[in-house]
């Protein structure tokens, strides 16, 4: 049975969504089996029953959207230990977002991917092909 990724993102203009689908891209074509939501449509079960996770979110005024910090705060109640997890985003200045969320997976005593993948405003295809490089590391991991 193929390797489960839970791709759970928040954006606010569209960059950090585009990201989500390239990650989405990279791990498909490296054979994973992919769940991708947006965070107001993501419940614990979808990481509950995945093997690695993604989550995306903006930084916006030097810190992460409350709504996908306030939903990686809930995972404490979810089983991660030794999970596959890693965090990305967009962002104009500073890019907290992922940096912050990269320290909370680590807390929950998953396998993380540091640093996180962080493109300043809108992704250009180099960008995206960082992006769907991560979706392919994800997949790696997994394989090991």
């Amino acid at each position: 049975m193929a390797k489960k990724l839970a791709i759970i993102y928040g954006t606010g203009f569209g960059n950090t969504g585009l990201m989500a689908k390239a990650i989405e891209e990279g791990a498909r074509e490296s054979g994973l089996d992919v769940l991708i939501k947006k965070v107001d449509e993501a419940t614990l079960a979808d990481v509950e029953n995945a093997d690695a996770i993604a989550i995306g979110l903006a930084t916006y005024k030097g810190a992460g959207m409350p709504s996908v910090i306030k939903y990686v705060e809930s995972l404490a109640k979810v089983p991660l230990k030794n999970k596959v997890g890693t965090a990305f985003g967009s962002y104009g200045w500073s890019g907290e977002g992922p940096l912050f969320i990269t320290k909370v997976l680590s807390s929950y005593g998953m396998s993380v991917i540091d640093p996180p993948l962080r493109i300043k405003r809108i992704p250009e295809e180099e960008g995206l092909e960082e992006c769907r490089k991560l979706g392919r590391l994800l997949a790696e991991k997994l394989k090991k």
